[in-house]
């Protein structure tokens, strides 16, 4: 049975995980060790940050740990203030009045929230269906939406477990992309990709190939924004193609959005950024070593809204353009969600809205890291808040 390393600098830093929890992430360190012996002894990060994710019963969005909130390792902007969501609403009923179907797709609605705050400020009648591969997580929405809306519009909601086909409406995702396992490369002269080994003790870093798909990309990238200096380690996220052609191939006339933290290339990609954008979060703490506390952590990387976008553009959707989320939930209406949240409330309540509007807009909290990232197919919708495409 492999076990916790205490003289782990990283694992020093961070709050000690309960006992129940040691036993579930070492089950999850056990079957990573098989799958690394199996493959002679080394693995892509890409495949180990799948793992310690998604791993069936034992990964961290698979598995029963509290992930959102005060209790949780984050917390979201639903998680932060009804006005995120209630500023949404009012984008997507500007969207169903220039003719698009009043239906509403959520990918990995968290806890639920931003499906409750949309469905209690859209004007009229909308069938909400949230695609959750997490089925902890598709329970506690359940319970939440269940309790917080009225029988009626909760009827509204259906979970599905793939994707539906000819789908009319509007798709939505909220912090999904940053989620996405991706690979790992380094530049040591020449450009490889990094694996995760285990020496016995511990997971290690490790030089998993000279030749791939990944080492590919980051030479196309390379040339398009200029060469990189040795000792620059950063990430490639290889699933914008796959998981944008399904996404076409099960839309009929559709408007996407998403909305996550992160960069355009030439900024992604910067001389600067030499140890990449990944980073985990633990009880609130943020640190970079992704290979401790594996299926107790989350483990993301930063969205390259460039090569997102590129890919859309491949699976033959319109790009509707880029905003920081500061731009676009003013552009929305924050500000008047924000007169009508507090016009009964107390001194005390007004300003908490207040902050809630800064941490929502300003540039030094989530106004400018966060943007969002709109599509369309077949139809041609007016978006005013997209003031420039990426």
């Amino acid at each position: 049975m492999s076990s916790y390393h205490p003289q782990d600098q990283t694992l020093e830093q961070l709050p000690q995980p309960s006992a129940d929890e040691i036993v579930h992430s070492n089950q999850l360190i056990d079957y990573l060790i098989d799958e690394i012996e199996n493959n002679a002894g080394v693995i892509s990060f890409r495949d180990f940050m799948d793992r310690v994710l998604y791993q069936p019963g034992l990964g961290y969005y698979s598995a029963g740990l509290i992930k959102f909130g005060a209790q949780g390792d984050f917390v979201t902007a639903p998680e932060i203030s009804t006005l995120f969501g209630r500023t949404l609403a009012r984008q997507c009923q500007s969207i169903f009045s220039q003719g698009c179907a009043e239906n509403i797709l959520e990918f990995g609605a968290g806890t639920g929230r931003l499906c409750e705050q949309i469905l209690s400020h859209l004007v009229g009648e909308c069938q909400y269906s949230i695609l959750e591969i997490s089925a902890d997580l598709r329970l506690r929405q359940q319970k939440h939406l269940q309790s917080s809306l009225p029988k009626e519009v909760f009827d509204q909601v259906a979970w599905l477990d793939e994707l539906p086909t000819g789908f009319n409406g509007i798709v939505l995702g909220n912090e999904v992309l940053d989620a996405m396992p991706v690979h790992l490369v380094s530049k040591d002269q020449r450009w490889y990709e990094i694996g995760v080994g285990y020496d016995g003790v511990r997971f290690n870093w490790c030089r998993f190939a000279d030749d791939s798909e990944a080492v590919t990309a980051i030479l196309q990238i390379e040339s398009a924004q200029g060469p990189l200096l040795s000792r620059y380690t950063t990430e490639v996220n290889l699933n914008y193609q796959p998981w944008l052609s399904a996404l076409q191939n099960c839309c009929n006339k559709a408007v996407v959005l998403m909305i996550d933290y992160g960069y355009e290339q030439a900024q992604y990609y910067h001389p600067d950024r030499y140890a990449g954008t990944l980073t985990c979060h633990y009880r609130h703490r943020s640190h970079a070593n992704p290979l401790v506390y594996p299926g107790l952590q989350d483990i993301t990387a930063w969205v390259d809204f460039d090569a997102f976008a590129d890919a859309a553009i491949d699976c033959d959707f319109d790009i509707c353009g880029l905003s920081t989320q500061g731009q676009f939930l003013l552009s929305n209406g924050l500000l008047e969600e924000a007169d009508r949240a507090g016009q009964n409330g107390d001194t005390k309540s007004r300003l908490e809205i207040v902050q809630q509007i800064k941490t929502l807009t300003l540039p030094t909290e989530m106004g400018e890291s966060f943007k969002v990232v709109g599509l369309q197919k077949n139809l041609e919708i007016e978006i005013p808040a997209f003031t420039f495409k990426p």
